[in-house]
């Protein structure tokens, strides 16, 4: 993870992600619920594992888990 910007925001690298058609990036904004994002904790520099759904044209996170 790369920035928590907003109460709702996740800034994140990633590589490529097959099942939403996306190439490797350097950065991505992920949309979640505050709450969830809360429980989860993240802060620059964690490796997060996220399950994401394409909304519209935004990417929502649906469950997020640290990594150790």
């Amino acid at each position: 993870m790369l920035a928590r910007p907003a109460s709702n925001l996740l800034l994140v690298r990633h590589e490529a992600i097959e099942a939403l058609g996306m190439s490797r990036m350097e950065m991505m904004a992920v949309l979640g619920d505050a709450p969830l994002l809360d429980a989860a904790d993240p802060k620059p520099g964690d490796r997060v594992r996220l399950a994401l759904r394409r909304k519209d044209d935004e990417i929502v996170l649906i469950r997020i888990e640290k990594l150790r």
